[in-house]
């Protein structure tokens, strides 16, 4: 057990500074972002359940992950699952992503994949709409203040629903897949708190796939955490 120092990743206090320096909450999260991804490619097991009392921001700046009672383990064919469905992903291609849900699940009987990636469109338009509420303000003495509201409830709703999509379409996925995409989901929000002007599939800061700063995730590069 290690005793580490801070405050939660959305504690009040990290709003605050993020209100008064910007490019404050674009370092927290990326940092935390990259952490995770990096864990996902090259470790036994990474952290299925980083909802916002599980991510720290420590006293020295460093972000910090606790609890891990919810964990998952990535397979091969999944994992390269992911990468095709993230680069279809990137390009806006539906049916694409729908390819790469089949390459990755089992299925019954043959897939419409037209079909499925309709239906996955508009799970990824329900998606770009969720929000999160944020308020900062400022106390009797001068204190920048802040609070956040995250609804783990709509984030799980989405999950589920992306399930059924792909249920309906004849397909069954493997559960760490689902892991993965909630884990996402709170990301995506944090993103939107955070750091609203970063794109991860385009912005070099973000290591997505197990690319960190041109090395791969087998152990060659160094995330300070």
């Amino acid at each position: 057990m290690e005793r580490l120092r801070g405050v939660s990743l959305l504690d009040e206090e990290t709003i605050a500074k993020v209100a008064r320096d910007k490019s404050a909450g674009t370092d927290i999260i990326i940092s935390a972002l990259n952490i995770w991804s990096l864990s996902v490619v090259s470790m036994p097991w990474f952290h299925a359940d980083v909802h916002a009392g599980n991510l720290m921001l420590l006293d020295d700046g460093r972000v910090g992950f606790i609890d891990f009672g919810i964990v998952g383990r990535v397979s091969p064919k999944t994992y390269n699952a992911v990468n095709e469905l993230s680069a279809s992903l990137a390009a806006g291609n539906y049916e694409g992503m729908a390819e790469a849900l089949c390459n990755m699940g089992a299925a019954d009987e043959q897939v419409d994949k037209v079909q499925f990636g309709k239906d996955i469109e508009k799970v990824m338009n329900r998606i770009g709409g969720m929000q999160a509420d944020v308020t900062v303000g400022v106390a009797a003495d001068g204190t920048t203040m802040g609070s956040l509201n995250v609804d783990e409830t709509e984030i799980t709703n989405i999950v589920l629903e992306l399930v059924d999509v792909t249920e309906d379409n004849g397909l069954k996925l493997p559960r760490e897949f689902g892991l993965l995409v909630k884990q996402s989901l709170y990301f995506d929000r944090y993103l939107k708190i955070l750091a609203p002007n970063v794109d991860v599939m385009s912005d070099s800061r973000v290591a997505l796939g197990g690319q960190f700063n041109g090395a791969t995730a087998d152990g060659s590069s160094v995330i300070d955490v």
